[in-house]
């Protein structure tokens, strides 16, 4: 989606005071790390990185080692120095810049490699309208792949459970998405050395551990001003979230983690289930979708290869652009692969994550009536599912002449529709960085049944390598790299972890449904879908009473584990 077995990872040194001289800039051109050093490290650093890790929480809690970065407003404005410079304002603690583009300005390049130098400016937002103090927890909403905009901060989180706890709310955008990006026009073994979950999961520890001390907190958990963290993340920043605390439990000390594939990210999970799951739920939708979506890719496959030479006429004849049409695609059976085979489950993938609250007004239901409409030919058909994609996905208020196809392709050399995530990868630099790590750590292991309503399509490891080598060059491919090194396939030593999920959401299939250890949590939703526990308006009147139970639940158990944390603190005192 999506060190060793331990559990810990690396922790970076504490940020240059703004007294101390300042580290190499971001602005210095990237410098090309192409002879391997980092993979020669790997070992070294990973077996140091649980001794540094302790090595540094002995030294914040004796000496308060760590200092506060400097953060930067969206106008380029110092906001908070040094705790050794008090009379600078620090609006962190202003309402009057909560949910406003902000940027850490002293993040690391690479946490892996201590002689690195060099920083960037990491954006953020926060929100310390609810916060009480020092002694009440920090709530931390983290990116994932994909530009970080306001709205994208959880509102059950920063209305909700902020209001509730007298919380201060952080998210920071993950590193090579958005305006986050650690090295310009990156190489790809630059993307290979810093483009990590390795390098995102310290980025956030880095920013949790500056802003405790920024905001007065204290980094000591005997102390009454201590100030718990709780991350939160949806899908891959679900993933996240659970490894922040499952590696790194003395800077988090609870997570929420809704949708988070770790049985994906595992390789446990058979390639059929996603799309197996996507197809069974369109059915309960709307009955007798999985048939006339099959009936009408069968059909619309039979008349293409039967009756078209050109791809521009097949274009034209299933709604899509010829205009800006992809080079690439020479032929019709390359065509039919292309935006018959593998797109449109991908464009269902993305109706099936956001079916929620289930209706007649969702994408899904919307695009199953159009599969079901026998008054139209299979590519009309076709046709009007891309012009609902348009509209749902792309904003389309009118119904525009056509589909641009290169919507849905991704920046780089090489760049393809089918990707190498069978969800869709999206287009655009995003689109390139979550290829790449779908190229390299997070492996989406997914075909198309015969059971599924897709044309089948088996997974085919030989065509990734091969897709990967062209589109980064021969990047380095460990499906099983993060499983064996973090060893996130054995929760049980794991302890305050709450897994939320939506039945609904095809990616449940490869999440965790529950769970034998009394230290971690469980909640399942009948009728959520893609972490639809956190991405809907809070509160909602259009919430299902499961959803709304679901929320209920998940109070009463961060609560009880922010108690468990106040009592751990009281011994240790």
């Amino acid at each position: 989606m999506p060190s060793n077995k331990s559990g810990y990872g690396s922790i970076p040194p504490p940020p240059p005071s703004i007294d101390e001289e300042k580290p190499e800039s971001h602005e210095l051109e990237p410098q090309s790390q192409g002879d391997g050093a980092h993979h020669d490290r790997e070992i070294q650093v990973e077996r140091a990185s649980r001794f540094l890790f302790m090595l540094t929480i002995l030294a914040v809690t004796a000496f308060g080692a760590f200092t506060t970065g400097d953060f930067v407003s969206d106008k380029g404005t110092n906001l908070t120095m040094s705790s050794s410079t008090k009379q600078h304002r620090n609006v962190l603690l202003e309402r009057h810049f909560d949910k406003r583009e902000m940027f850490f300005d002293h993040q690391a390049v690479d946490h892996l490699d201590p002689s690195n130098k060099r920083v960037y400016p990491q954006r953020f937002y926060k929100i310390s309208k609810y916060w009480k103090g020092p002694g009440h927890p920090i709530l931390v909403i983290l990116g994932g792949e994909g530009s970080l905009d306001p709205h994208m901060l959880y509102p059950y989180v920063r209305k909700g459970l902020a209001k509730e706890f007298h919380a201060f709310v952080l998210s920071p955008e993950h590193r090579f998405y958005g305006k986050s990006q650690p090295v310009r026009d990156p190489t790809n073994e630059e993307l290979v050395q810093f483009l990590s979950p390795d390098q995102a999961l310290l980025d956030a520890v880095y920013l949790i551990q500056s802003t405790r001390e920024s905001i007065g907190c204290s980094l000591d958990k005997s102390s009454k001003a201590y100030c718990p963290v709780i991350t939160f993340g949806g899908s891959y920043p679900g993933f996240l979230s659970a490894m922040l605390r499952f590696r790194f439990p003395d800077v988090v000390d609870i997570s929420y983690a809704s949708s988070a594939p770790l049985e994906l990210y595992a390789q446990t999970v058979a390639a059929d289930a996603y799309f197996d799951k996507v197809s069974e739920v369109a059915e309960i939708a709307s009955s007798g979708c999985a048939a006339a979506v099959r009936d009408t890719l069968y059909a619309a496959r039979e008349e293409l290869l039967a009756n078209y030479t050109s791809v521009k006429e097949a274009a034209r004849a299933t709604g899509l652009c010829t205009h800006k049409f992809p080079a690439y695609i020479q032929n019709i059976v390359e065509f039919v692969s292309e935006t018959i085979t593998y797109l449109v489950p991908a464009v269902f993938a993305d109706f099936n994550m956001a079916y929620y609250p289930p209706g007649p007004k969702t994408a899904l239901e919307r695009a199953c009536l159009i599969f079901k409409d026998s008054s139209h030919s299979p590519l009309t058909r076709i046709s009007n599912f891309y012009d609902l994609r348009g509209e749902v996905e792309y904003g389309f208020d009118k119904k525009p002449k056509c589909f641009d196809l290169s919507f849905e392709l991704p920046s780089g050399p090489n760049a393809r529709i089918r990707s190498a995530d069978s969800s869709g990868s999206g287009g655009g630099f995003n689109g390139e960085a979550w290829e790449f790590q779908c190229c390299t750590e997070l492996i989406v292991h997914a075909s198309y049944s015969n059971e599924s309503m897709f044309i089948p399509r088996p997974y085919d490891a030989e065509w990734l390598t091969h897709h990967c080598q062209q589109r980064f060059g021969g990047v380095p491919m460990k499906p099983y790299g993060m499983v064996n090194a973090w060893g996130f396939d054995d929760l049980s030593q794991a302890s305050r972890i709450l897994f939320t999920n939506g039945l609904r959401d095809g990616w449940s299939t490869s999440s965790i449904l529950h769970t034998d250890n009394p230290n971690l949590a469980v909640i399942n939703l009948p009728n959520g879908a893609h972490h639809s526990d956190l991405v809907m308006h809070w509160p909602n009147k259009a919430d299902t009473d499961d959803v709304v139970e679901g929320h209920e639940q998940a109070l009463v158990i961060l609560r009880e584990w922010l108690d468990e944390v106040k009592e751990e603190s009281k011994i240790n005192a």
